[in-house]
């Protein structure tokens, strides 16, 4: 899911400071990181299965979810009036190229509290676990600013670039899993209700794309194949599901696409892939995939959709464009996507476009988990 456009300010306040001259303010320390609550006892987590959060979390999108990252009106108060169950979205309110101190601004918990309804409507935090960031706080923090030549030595997680210029992590390394893993600590502190977990699927750009462009001098390291890749990306997704839920037992994790990835895990067959699978099932608690109602859908991406997740407790969301249906007037198009997905057992969202700076209408849904409409 593209969003670059989180480059530019989520409120015009950031706009304001990068147009001063000199432009932002050089980048202070980072903020403090608090550590996750001890839940050694177990006790406050005693209720906290992968079977009540689907149950919670179809009751959620019964109300419909959109998703925002940036825009003029993005602010608490405007967010907290919109009426639909789950929203998905950037906590970071400002970039840190447009902040007055040159990192990233982050909803507050208050204000997280205020779009939740104190905990009573989900919201979930956007991170990327494959692409490397260069406007977050950690590219800051390791290269020394935003607009900064690569180091002699590139560290451990620096990967290759696809020809869509996207910079991949070597997604699989433990340099890596400790950028996400603090990142998840900083965004689950806000308060937030869980993660959305985006770009999932570059596992099978490493494993298939022979264009990849890695830098002089490095040589790739790591899975050798799609199935290591796939239970790789599995094993980082199950990392940051578990330390979300140190903060939060209750905290929701929606992948964003890898229709296949337990299939391709899984090989020829592969026990390893099958238990990976299994796993990764456990941890996550909805898919989400993006214009899977547009007629050019491989009718193989639904039944996989339906046999690997939704008959194992899984919710799938399905988000449209409708820049990718043309020849569809806007309501006659959310009419049409919203008996769609209801006939597949997927929570249907539509947006104009995919610039994400507004939210749209919710689509209701008569879906109960684990079961189809009523």
């Amino acid at each position: 899911m593209n969003i670059t456009s989180l480059l530019r300010p989520a409120a015009l306040f950031g706009l304001m400071a990068a147009c001063l001259p000199g432009g932002p303010a050089r980048a202070q320390d980072a903020p403090p990181v608090l550590q996750p609550p001890d839940r050694s006892s177990g006790q406050e987590c005693v209720m906290s299965n992968a079977r009540s959060r689907a149950a919670r979390l179809a009751a959620s999108l019964q109300d419909g979810f959109a998703v925002q990252y940036w825009g003029t009106t993005y602010d608490a108060d405007t967010l907290s009036r919109q009426p639909h169950g789950l929203l998905i979205l950037e906590i970071t309110r400002i970039g840190a190229p447009y902040s007055d101190t040159g990192r990233e601004v982050f909803f507050t918990p208050e204000e997280i509290a205020k779009i939740n309804k104190n905990g009573a409507r989900p919201v979930l935090g956007y991170l990327n676990v494959t692409e490397i960031e260069h406007y977050r706080d950690y590219w800051i923090d390791q290269m020394g600013g935003i607009d900064v030549p690569p180091p002699a030595v590139l560290p451990d997680w620096y990967g290759p670039t696809t020809v869509h210029k996207e910079h991949l992590s070597t997604y699989w390394t433990d340099a890596w899993h400790k950028i996400l893993l603090e990142r998840t600590d900083r965004l689950m502190q806000t308060g937030i209700d869980g993660l959305f977990l985006d770009d999932v699927l570059h596992y099978y750009s490493h494993a298939m794309d022979k264009t990849l462009a890695w830098p002089e001098g490095k040589t790739p390291d790591g899975p050798a194949d799609a199935p290591g890749m796939a239970r790789e990306m599995m094993r980082l997704v199950g990392l940051i599901a578990d330390r979300a839920r140190q903060w939060n037992c209750d905290a929701y994790v929606v992948v964003n696409n890898g229709v296949f990835i337990g299939r391709d895990a899984m090989g020829g067959g592969d026990p390893q892939g099958k238990a990976a699978f299994s796993d990764y099932l456990e941890a996550i608690d909805a898919i989400m995939v993006e214009n899977v109602s547009a007629p050019t859908t491989h009718v193989h991406t639904t039944e996989a959709l339906q046999e690997d997740f939704r008959r194992n407790g899984v919710s799938v969301l399905s988000l449209d464009i409708a820049t990718q249906f043309p020849d569809h007037k806007p309501e006659a198009l959310r009419d049409l996507i919203a008996e769609k997905a209801t006939q597949a057992g997927f929570y249907p969202y539509v947006a104009a476009d995919n610039v994400f700076n507004q939210v749209y209408p919710p689509i209701r849904s008569p879906l109960r988990w684990p079961g189809g409409p009523e």
